[in-house]
């Protein structure tokens, strides 16, 4: 008599194989159709799971207000960068939360260029970006969004081991670093405290918005504005002499240069250098953005320089200044490269 393969399991082992097969079968049902949700999850909610510094306390007291600029739009707005930045912060070991740098630095805009030439999405200033490796040249690397990207977090964390706490770090680089060195010897930190009296108001000002961007993303992580972006590539990185068979094979057929000038900041096209990564829109970006309307929101209104020369006066010094008129240090330092000490009588420029 023939004995099939079954008939030779014991009673107990075909229960148990039965009950192992029916198990994978409903995981696997349930895998499938979750694998969308899955995939779908929230780039917010993993952001706001993901931020390692405090933002509750700091700001909130302060008579200081935040300008109507840094809001839920402009969050909203700059998703796909937010989502860019993030990925680099995340390679680079340092916490996400200071994706929201270049909202504050330029309106996340690579192109921006501020009154004391300080340009692209990080504003480095010229004398910062040259000792930092970026040109600054008729090719100026400031604007590129790739390569000013990695720098700024470079330079970020470089500026966190000098200073080992991340809001000395940021203010730092808005005032630079040996202001904040000068001031920790002033008594900046008491009991691991940050007294932001000590601190310029532009400075202040720059920490509490920082702070605040961070808590509109955790207080609305879970709002459909917010939620609705799964947490995947918006902008993806490729080399320039494959952007023709990316286009083509992806079917993006609005992008064009302005489009690509937009992402990365400079003509893209006209770069010789084709072996350059450059940034180009995923197809899950034309799930929630045009890409004909793609735009970046003007950066905050500055002051425009009501003054373009100071005439030092007694006990003027170029502090004094920075701090009367709202400028930084290294802004400072950088026009006026032949003065290292005010004498009455001194013309100081306070612009370009």
């Amino acid at each position: 008599m023939v004995l099939y393969w079954w008939q030779c399991i014991p009673q107990y082992l075909k229960w148990e194989l039965l009950s192992n097969a029916v198990f994978s079968f409903f995981l696997t049902l349930f895998l499938i159709i979750n694998s969308t949700a899955i995939h779908a999850k929230s780039f917010f909610n993993y952001f706001v799971s993901q931020q390692k510094i405090q933002h509750a306390d700091i700001g909130k007291n302060s008579n200081i207000r935040v300008s109507n600029f840094y809001n839920l739009d402009l969050i909203i707005s700059s998703t796909p960068s937010i989502k860019f930045y993030t990925e680099i912060l995340e390679e680079e070991g340092l916490p996400i939360d200071l994706a929201v740098i270049p909202l504050l630095e330029s309106g996340n805009n690579p192109q921006a260029k501020s009154p004391k030439n300080a340009l692209g999405l990080w504003q480095f200033i010229p004398s910062t970006a040259k000792e930092w490796g970026l040109a600054t040249n008729k090719m100026d690397d400031r604007k590129n969004a790739i390569k000013s990207t990695q720098i700024a977090i470079k330079y970020l964390k470089y500026l966190h081991n000098e200073l080992n706490d991340w809001n000395l770090a940021l203010a730092a680089y808005n005032w630079g670093i040996g202001s904040v060195k000068k001031a920790l010897k002033r008594g900046l930190v008491t009991n691991k405290v940050i007294n932001l009296r000590k601190l310029p108001r532009e400075t202040r000002k720059y920490l509490i918005a920082f702070h605040h961007l961070n808590r509109i993303i955790a207080q609305n992580k879970n709002n459909y504005e917010l939620s609705k972006f799964p947490n995947v590539e918006y902008l993806v990185r490729i080399k320039q002499k494959d952007i023709t068979d990316y286009i083509a094979s992806n079917k993006l057929k609005d992008i064009d240069n302005s489009v690509l000038k937009h992402i990365n900041g400079y003509d893209v096209l006209n770069s010789t250098n084709t072996n350059r990564e450059i940034l180009v829109p995923s197809l899950e970006f034309q799930k929630y953005f045009s890409i004909k309307e793609i735009s970046y929101k003007k950066s905050v209104s500055k002051n425009r320089c009501s003054k373009r020369y100071h005439k030092a006066r007694y006990r003027d010094t170029l502090l004094k200044l920075a701090r009367k008129y709202k400028i930084k240090m290294d802004s400072l330092k950088e026009m006026n490269p032949h003065i290292s000490f005010l004498r009455p009588g001194m013309s100081v420029k306070l612009c370009n």
